[in-house]
């Protein structure tokens, strides 16, 4: 195996024996405090020089932040905290190179450390907390009263370097009992809307592990319901085992949440799925349930045979499956099959609001948001006239509605477009060129964003 040594020449530790090496450690960590607690001083420093007004509104953290509509939604900072003006965190974010949603993080614990943990800030500021533990702090206490979160500060103060997690949310829960009691009681008797369960299936090249048909689970709710249904996950993977299935036990309990899932799934105790000998799979009949998928393949693809080499073909927000898993999908569900879109059509309609075929052809052309680092999917986007668009009974042209012509925005970055804080254009190889309040520009490909210079 061949090893390039080229990063570690480059930091100058060749040489170097272990206490060498410590102590380089020891003086990148300080690096770290230093532009790390740097980064949070400038983060509120941008928060003064933009505080909210009538006029501006105030940034929230929802898709709002307009004039008017922040008691609807919640603000960057925890009670207590200057309120900072709408569209400010855009251009922190970019000038950073993070989603917008980070930038905000980032504000917001600076808010919160400045004005309702001063002691924590004081550590972080003389390099005594690592200043990710004290943004950690910030978030916990976040939904705390100024009151509560003083309580937290206090108790911590000399030893936030070393609480662990479980101390300082056990510190959090104590400060809530003490200045909340009401809400903790409340939270006893209505803690069913805490109770979720939440479907994370992995994006599309998330790194090693991230395939398309495997995705996650979690659910909150009665300790009861939940105890019952795991017993009854883990008879049916014992049942599984009892078949022959060799699985380990946990992709057994995995297989038994499809098997439950399913009304019309049995096991043919007797004949073994698709006549393969010795195959422990139970048979699968196909579901009532209505799932869309999204499948970029050919129906040649589709029905190519099923000894032929192994074929992936891709999913649209999950990524690459085999051919195989696609069509074990479909075996289980019903299928709908449209049309391939030609994504070079740029036919033009004079409404403003696009025909289901060209928003269905814009969404395949950008995939996400193309704001500078946002990801959200195109699907929950609204979509975008690059020029605004001019109703055809005020004098605006025909034809101003067109692929070429929309692009795919959240809603949150639609209204900031929209009330011409940034600006965009769509160039002829599909990438897009923004500018923001302060000039500075960036370029958004397919996949990434490389700020310009000049």
């Amino acid at each position: 195996m061949t090893v390039d040594t080229t990063a570690a020449s480059t930091v100058g530790v060749d040489g170097l024996g272990p206490a060498g090496l410590l102590a380089r450690v020891a003086d990148a960590d300080a690096a770290e405090r230093v532009a790390a607690r740097d980064k949070l001083e400038l983060a509120v420093q941008w928060c003064l020089i933009h505080p909210a007004t009538s006029e501006t509104g105030a940034a929230v953290w929802g898709d709002a932040g307009l004039p008017g509509l922040t008691a609807y939604d919640e603000t960057l900072g925890g009670s207590g905290c200057p309120l900072v003006a709408a569209f400010a965190p855009e251009p922190f974010a970019a000038a950073l190179g993070v989603s917008t949603m980070a930038g905000m993080q980032l504000l917001a614990d600076a808010l919160d450390l400045t004005y309702r943990l001063p002691r924590a800030w004081a550590a972080v500021r003389s390099l005594s907390v690592p200043p990710w533990k004290a943004r950690r702090l910030a978030q916990a206490t976040h939904h705390l009263s100024v009151e509560a979160a003083a309580h937290v500060d206090r108790r911590l103060e000399g030893r936030l370097a070393t609480t662990g997690a479980t101390a300082l949310d056990r510190a959090v829960a104590q400060a809530t009992a003490i200045y909340d009691p009401v809400s903790v009681a409340e939270a006893e008797h209505t803690g069913r809307a805490g109770w979720d369960v939440t479907l994370t299936h992995p994006p599309a090249g998330a790194g090693p592990g991230a395939w398309a048909g495997t995705s996650y689970l979690q659910a909150t709710g009665d300790t009861l319901d939940l105890t019952r249904f795991y017993d009854l996950v883990c008879d049916h993977a014992h049942h599984l085992a009892a078949l022959g299935d060799p699985d380990p036990f946990g992709a057994r309990k995995a297989k038994a949440l499809g098997l439950i899932a399913d009304t019309q799934t049995r096991l043919d105790l007797g004949h073994p799925r698709d006549g393969a000998e010795g195959d422990p799979k139970p048979v699968r009949r196909p579901s009532l349930t209505k799932t869309r998928l999204y499948l970029h393949l050919t129906l040649t693809d589709l029905t190519s045979l099923p000894d032929a080499p192994v074929q992936v073909g891709a999913v649209e927000r999950l990524g690459p499956a085999t051919l195989d898993t696609i069509r074990d999908w479909l075996a289980a569900s019903h299928a709908t099959i449209v049309p391939v879109l030609d994504l070079s059509r740029d036919d033009a309609v004079d409404t403003h609001d696009p025909p289901p075929w060209m928003r269905e052809t814009v969404i395949l052309r950008d995939p996400h948001c193309v704001f500078p680092w946002c990801s959200r999917d195109a699907r929950a986007c609204d979509l975008d006239h690059i020029d605004p668009y001019v109703a055809i009974d005020h004098g605006g042209p025909p034809g101003q509605t067109h692929p070429t012509a929309l692009a795919p925005l959240c809603r949150r970055h639609h209204r900031l477009k929209t009330a011409r804080r940034w600006r965009y254009t769509r160039s002829p190889d599909g990438t897009y060129t923004w500018t923001s309040p302060y000039s500075h520009r960036f370029l958004v490909t397919g996949d990434q964003t490389r700020p310009l210079t000049g």
